[in-house]
């Protein structure tokens, strides 16, 4: 009988993304929520669904859930994010991105879990050197970067120690469905549907940016190709090509037509990965352009603001 995999995060941009398409592949989850989390994005299939357990974290003792089933793996994508925090944030995002993953891998061990897949985030790089490699210096952005660079370490020890099979799969800029409308993209693309003008902060800062599907790709290449792992491995998921605002931005335009637009620079940096250990280690790359990716956010939005 297939074993379930527990999932945080999957009321979130790409953990409910994941969900989906796990659970249309017919994989067994176990989801892990607040009782007060909001399912706007997952709603629509999680309704009736025989390989879905659904358990709200803050009514149950954590180890009840690792007793009460059969857990193969954890894909651990929740996390408390804040660009530039505030004092009162700081309890949250600890106990979120450091203290809960721990009480994760402590349960995990003691009831033979196979695996643990971390998210990370390319935010814990210093990106003085382009292209970023998983060996370049780690230089957290800010207190979120560092907490998930604090619970890596918390990783390696329960991969050294116990032998559990542990990775960390460092994202670059996702973007696609059901993303947070704050967002660059989703918003150059509902500015542009809307007819509102558009403002560009940052005209040639360079992003590598990634389609969502590609990020559920890595990580099925993960769970694929994680027992063969001789020690925590991290892995950075991206396009390993970066493109100005500006460009995202043409050809956003170029789909929906001409915009009111206004281009401001304040910021010439540039964010691109090597990905080359991501086609070794895991037989991962990404399959879809920025056009094609762009094209079905689009199309997205479109349903939603016509």
């Amino acid at each position: 009988m297939e074993k379930n995999i527990l999932l945080t995060g999957e009321t979130g941009f790409i953990g409910s993304q994941l969900a989906e398409k796990f659970l249309k592949d017919g994989r067994k989850l176990i989801f892990l929520k607040r009782s007060y989390s909001n399912l706007w994005r997952v709603e629509d299939f999680i309704d009736n669904c025989d390989n879905l357990e659904i358990v709200d974290v803050d009514k149950v003792d954590i180890k009840d859930v690792f007793e009460s089933f059969d857990i193969e793996g954890i894909l651990h994508l929740a996390t408390y994010y804040s660009k530039f925090h505030s004092s009162n944030e700081v309890n949250d995002m600890m106990y979120s991105n450091i203290t809960f993953p721990t009480l994760l891998l402590e349960n995990a061990v003691k009831n033979n879990v196979k695996y643990f897949i971390n998210t990370g985030s390319y935010a814990e790089y210093s990106t003085d050197k382009i292209p970023i490699s998983e060996n370049s210096e780690i230089l957290p952005f800010n207190l979120y970067a560092s907490t998930k660079v604090a619970f890596e370490e918390i990783l390696k020890f329960y991969n050294k120690e116990y032998g559990l099979k542990t990775a960390s799969l460092k994202l670059f800029t996702p973007y696609g469905l059901k993303d947070d409308e704050d967002k660059i993209i989703p918003y150059l693309i509902i500015k542009a549907l809307k007819k509102e003008k558009i403002i560009i902060q940052s005209t040639s800062k360079k992003l590598d940016v990634l389609y969502v599907d590609d990020i559920i790709n890595a990580y099925e290449k993960t769970i694929e190709n994680i027992p063969k792992f001789k020690k925590n491995e991290n892995i950075n998921i991206a396009s390993g090509i970066s493109h100005s605002i500006k460009e995202i931005y043409d050809i956003v335009n170029s789909i929906l037509g001409d915009t009111d637009v206004k281009f401001l620079e304040s910021d010439v940096s540039e964010v691109r990965a090597d990905i080359s250990k991501a086609k070794v280690l895991i037989n991962w790359k990404p399959k879809i352009s920025l056009e094609e990716g762009l094209n079905l956010t689009i199309e997205y939005y479109k349903k939603l603001y016509g």
